[in-house]
């Protein structure tokens, strides 16, 4: 980590606010430039309520994480930060941002976020932030293609969704209804994880091992299954070339009739100004196997204290606002991302404020999604260091498999011996 610090140092222009040129009172913010003038009304709300001071210090999306690393590096000005993920894991290991399980009042938090949601905020057993945005995968599809073809409800197994979709094949409804993101890059991995999950797991185990080169694993059901929809025609070729604006027109356009999506995507789809088909469009859970009643993928942004914070309990307060609830015990930031926006949350209270509802009803199922984001699996592997070099490698091989007749095996078993190498 030390030599990773300090090449970044060497090699990037400090143009990252200094603590010594930052003399503003109070708390001190700092994350990517979206929508600054809200944060900073935000933030004068907060400076209302509870009497401190809070300013917002944006630096450009595209140098964040470099700029912050050198940041921490030299011992940062900022209270709080914006965290991505996918790189928690780096900056919570190497002691820069500090840990809020223990802080008081956070148990309520804890009810109120799933535990996939828990997961994604934590590092090692210790919870890091609470969440600025999130979204999840979700199941879409064209419920006028379903009702033409005499289909009450969407599928619950992944065997129904291809009978379904072989029933409305045949009814010359659409020819090939079913569009994934299957394209080379990480929209590929993506929906393989999704699928996998509604066969009830994940590529690693809890150690991050592989476990998806076993015969019969999660992820082997996911691929076989949508070889065989490839093969039976019921999933589009096209796929192979597809990725998430792809699926969206596709069933936009009405030539389609079910695909998995970001839960945001249903908002355009369900836009008369960008879709055809708007209002056709509805969200249903993401298939299980039949012993697994459902699963999905999902990410996470969150608010961090850092750990040269000064004023902790203050910053705590300030988190609290951001992430959690305001004096007023509401939600208050989160939801105004939500109706404002259009940002996913992980709060699950806000699932049923009417407002909230009243905003998501217009383009989605509140009570589906909130279903849905209890399905949501762990993916703690994805932000081990060598996650994303190994991920390079699997984007042909696991397009092969797709198109291919050969055992999947062997194939995998190479996948896995290349994590390996990777790990060590």
């Amino acid at each position: 980590m030390k030599k990773i610090i300090f090449a970044l140092l060497g090699g990037i222009t400090l143009t990252v606010f200094l603590v010594g040129t930052i003399h503003a009172k109070g708390l001190k913010m700092t994350g990517w430039p979206y929508q600054p003038d809200t944060v900073t009304e935000n933030l004068g709300v907060f400076t209302a309520q509870s009497g401190i001071g809070a300013e917002f210090l944006p630096i450009p999306s595209d140098s964040y994480h470099d700029k912050m690393v050198s940041d921490f590096a030299t011992g940062t000005g900022f209270d709080l930060v914006y965290v991505r993920d996918n790189f928690l894991a780096e900056w919570a290991s190497a002691g820069w941002l500090h840990p809020i399980q223990d802080m008081p009042g956070f148990d309520q938090y804890r009810k109120d976020l799933s535990q996939a949601s828990i997961d994604q905020l934590s590092v090692d057993g210790k919870v890091y932030g609470l969440p600025y945005y999130a979204g999840m995968m979700s199941f879409a599809y064209n419920a006028d293609h379903l009702k033409s073809a005499g289909i009450s409800a969407p599928p619950k197994t992944w065997d129904e969704l291809l009978a379904q979709a072989k029933k409305i094949k045949a009814a010359g409804i659409s020819n090939k209804p079913i569009a994934l993101q299957l394209k080379k890059g990480n929209y590929i991995v993506i929906s393989l994880e999704v699928i996998a999950a509604g066969f009830g797991g994940t590529m690693f185990d809890s150690k991050h091992n592989p476990v998806f080169q076993k015969k019969g694993s999660a992820f082997w059901k996911a691929l076989a299954w949508t070889r065989k929809g490839l093969k039976a025609g019921l999933i589009d070729e096209a796929s192979l070339s597809s990725g998430d604006h792809d699926v969206v027109n596709m069933l936009s356009a009405g030539s389609h009739t079910f695909t998995i999506v970001a839960d945001y995507n249903l908002k355009a789809m369900n836009d008369p100004e960008k879709s055809k088909n708007a209002g056709k469009f509805k969200i249903g859970l993401i298939p299980g196997d039949g012993n697994t009643r459902s699963g999905t993928t999902s990410y996470v942004r969150l608010y961090s204290i850092t750990a040269d914070a000064k004023d902790k309990a203050a910053a705590w307060k300030l988190l609290q606002f951001l992430g959690g609830r305001d004096a007023n015990n509401e939600y208050f930031v989160a939801k105004k991302w939500a109706l404002n926006f259009g940002l996913g949350f992980a709060q699950l209270p806000l699932y049923e404020d009417p407002d909230v509802r009243s905003s998501l009803g217009k383009w989605t199922n509140p009570d589906v999604m909130a279903e849905q984001s209890k399905y949501s699996v762990n993916r703690g592997y994805r932000f081990l260091p060598y996650f994303s070099d190994w991920q390079t490698e699997t984007w042909a091989e696991l397009q092969e498999m797709l198109m291919g007749d050969d055992d999947l095996g062997n194939d995998l078993e190479k996948l896995a011996v290349a994590w390996e190498d990777l790990k060590n």
